[in-house]
């Protein structure tokens, strides 16, 4: 006779033991993926608080490079907010001015965007008397209309009409050659949204006093003091005084928006200090 053997089956615990192991496994896995995936997301974050405090630094760096204590540019200082003429534009007188108006060579024109009439003042240098320095000064006038023009020589330029109860008297001091500055009036300054969260905004006036909504440029920044200006004159002292202002010191405390894997850095800082035209 021939015993017959039967395949053995997989008992209750076996199958117990086997799903316990599984379920170990798979928790395991699933708690690297999710540490992996949260380090990557605070490693993006850290570096989006990076741009965006180097990002805060530069647009107000290029702000202040272009203003000149001379022609008044800085409006009002303080630890939260900067008021200033923003520049927008240079040119040059190319032909005698007219009652109301000038003309800019085009070939010598650089614009960092296309005038605005609703926002732009213009800054021309009169000279006055060519044989003294002493009335030399610079002309504030609103940009009413903008079209296409001719230089003295036939060469194209653009036309600027300029508003002003003198303005023609203003403008017989102004000559050929004569420098032209377009600007516009912004507030840089530390502000609160709905949410909470502290930004680095500028604002324009308003058409019917005060001013604009702010726009955000940068940020979250640190609470409170996220963004902060320091002043100082040709001698290195603290000023308050707008006209006496020789260099500015910005200091940026960006913040992530949200909080990531504990332990990383989510937060990084700059601090610029960016000298201003003088005479």
């Amino acid at each position: 006779m021939r015993a017959v053997t039967r395949p053995r089956g997989v008992t209750l615990i076996e199958c117990l033991v086997s799903m316990v192991v599984s379920g170990a496994l798979t928790a395991a896995a699933y708690g690297l993926l999710l540490t992996g995936s949260r380090l990557a997301r605070a490693e993006s974050s850290a570096l989006d608080v990076r741009r965006n405090v180097r990002a805060a630094a530069g647009v107000l760096r290029a702000e202040l490079e272009g203003a000149s204590t001379d022609a008044g540019d800085l409006l009002a200082i303080s630890d939260s907010a900067l008021t200033l003429r923003a520049q927008r534009g240079l040119g040059v007188v190319c032909a005698p001015p007219g009652a109301s108006s000038l003309v800019l060579d085009d070939s010598l024109l650089s614009l960092l965007r296309a005038i605005d009439p609703t926002k732009d003042i213009a800054l021309v240098y009169a000279d006055g008397d060519p044989r003294t320095s002493a009335d030399d000064h610079w002309l504030h006038a609103a940009v009413t209309w903008v079209r296409r023009g001719a230089c003295a020589n036939g060469t194209a330029g653009t036309m600027l009409s300029l508003g002003g109860a003198t303005i023609a008297a203003d403008l017989a001091d102004v000559g050929t050659g004569a420098p032209v500055r377009l600007v516009e009036v912004l507030e840089y300054r530390r502000y609160r949204d709905a949410a909470g969260l502290w930004w680095l905004g500028v604002r324009g006036p308003a058409a019917g006093g005060g001013w604009t909504a702010s726009s955000p440029i940068a940020g979250p920044l640190r609470p409170r003091n996220g963004l902060t200006f320091r002043y100082t004159d040709t001698l290195g002292l603290t000023t308050a005084t707008p006209s006496a202002v020789a260099t500015v010191e910005v200091a940026v405390h960006g913040v992530a928006a949200k909080a990531h894997a504990p332990g990383l850095v989510r937060d990084d800082s700059l601090t610029a200090r960016i000298a201003v035209r003088r005479p």
